[in-house]
């Protein structure tokens, strides 16, 4: 089968960790669907990777028109979440999307939208906080962020309920900061990695900085009810993942209708490969249960080009 990796921050060659990052993702993803016997482009701004074949984009063309000549049998869009659902509307129209759809995005984007969605379905969330709480309370922390964004950017903590026009406020709870990754088919869910993030808190602010993949915990089966209620809820579809703060419950606070970078440590540890079960997702065929050998750490600070990308 062709097809078209469309990673957008290394395609327009955004520069610092975005790039990195998603060239890091893109690597790996374009290698995996190599190994499982197809044929792979992708769009970049110069680099190139050691499988798979390169479209330049350059001259003024802009990564939107360049989905509208898409000719693969299938495409896979890693990009901001702001911006998926116009993309995948243009993928859509072209070819077979081997993610979520542009619904699905469009509302796990929307932080203050997928929040109550998930919370009226008994989904186990970080609340939504538009008022202060009573004095007798005594002083409580919040979590400001973004209503729409990914990679914890522009999230701080705060003591007061005070927040911009783009932002929402959520209460602050405290535990072991998780994503899950896993893929979702005509078969149904398929829990992938529980992963542990490595979070820095400096100046108030969360900044994520890596994963451990996996990570073991005795409470897996109830993080997985949870992310499995959560992506059945929101329509996800393909590879995605959910973030979660494990306290006295598993807290979900962020989704991400897309592949994230513990793709990359989860590449490392999993015995399938990835590109054949984002395709399998699909087109049918998805297996019972997924096989991990070791553990991944890996830290944003790490990624860069290897010798055979420039």
């Amino acid at each position: 089968m062709d097809i078209f990796v469309a990673e957008y921050a290394s395609a327009l060659g955004l520069g610092g960790t975005h790039e990195l990052e998603g060239r890091a993702m893109l690597s790996c993803l374009v290698e995996s669907f190599a190994s499982s016997g197809h044929e792979v482009a992708y769009p970049t701004s110069g680099p190139r990777l050691k499988e798979g074949k390169p479209i330049m984009l350059g001259g003024g063309r802009d990564f939107g028109s360049l989905l509208q000549s898409i000719e693969a049998e299938a495409c896979l869009l890693i990009a901001p979440d702001g911006l998926q659902p116009h993309f995948l509307e243009i993928i859509e129209g072209r070819t077979a999307n081997l993610g979520s759809s542009p619904a699905a995005a469009s509302l796990a984007a929307d932080k203050l939208l997928s929040t109550r969605a998930l919370a009226r379905s008994g989904v186990p969330v970080a609340e939504i906080v538009d008022r202060p709480d009573p004095v007798d309370k005594g002083c409580l922390q919040y979590v400001v962020k973004p209503r729409t964004g990914s990679g914890s950017e522009g999230v701080r903590i705060s003591s007061f309920v005070r927040a911009g026009p783009e932002e929402i406020v959520t209460r602050y709870h405290e535990g072991l900061h998780l994503s899950t990754s896993f893929i979702v088919g005509k078969e149904g869910f398929l829990p992938l990695t529980i992963n542990r993030q490595l979070i820095d808190f400096a100046d108030g602010k969360m900044r994520y900085q890596g994963s451990q993949v996996p990570y073991r915990t005795p409470r897996a089966a109830e993080i997985w009810e949870a992310a499995e209620k959560a992506a059945n809820v929101l329509g996800l579809r393909g590879y995605a993942g959910i973030d979660f703060v494990l306290g006295e419950k598993p807290w979900a606070v962020d989704v991400n209708a897309r592949p994230t970078t513990s793709i990359i440590g989860i590449a490392r540890v999993m015995k399938e490969q990835i590109g054949d079960l984002i395709v399998r997702a699909r087109f049918g065929g998805l297996p019972e249960r997924v096989h991990l050998e070791g553990e991944s750490i890996f830290r944003k600070g790490d990624l860069a080009l290897k010798p055979d990308e420039q």
